[in-house]
C-alpha cells in the first residue's frame, strides 16, 4: 500500500522540508504517481521507528541501525566478542 506524501506529514507531524531531507539521505524512497510522490507504508513505519529513536536521543544514523537491525542489537549487547567460535576451542582442552 502506498500513501500520498501528504498523509506521511500528517501522520508523523513532519515537514515537506525534513520529507525531502530524509529523501535526500536516502531514509525513504518516494514513488512519483501522477505529479505526486507516495511512500510505502514500510516507509512510512520504519520512519516512525526512527523519528521515535531520535526523539529519545539517537543520532539518525543510530536510529536508522536500530530500526533496521533489530535483533542484532540485542544479540551484540552482551559482552561484544564473545562469541561462540571463541569458546570452541577451549570446550575441547
Amino acid at each position: 500500500m502506498h500513501f500520498p506524501a501528504e498523509h506521511l506529514l500528517d501522520k508523523l507531524q513532519i515537514s515537506a522540508a525534513q520529507l525531502s531531507d530524509l529523501e535526500e539521505k536516502g531514509i525513504v524512497h518516494g514513488v512519483a504517481k501522477a505529479g505526486r510522490l507516495f511512500y510505502s507504508s514500510r516507509d512510512m513505519y520504519r520512519l516512525k521507528g526512527i523519528l521515535v529513536c531520535m526523539a529519545r536521543g539517537l543520532s539518525l544514523e543510530e536510529a536508522r541501525w536500530r530500526v533496521d537491525h533489530p535483533t542484532r542489537e540485542v544479540a551484540n549487547s552482551g559482552n561484544p566478542g564473545m562469541g561462540t567460535e571463541e569458546h570452541g576451542d577451549r570446550a575441547n582442552e
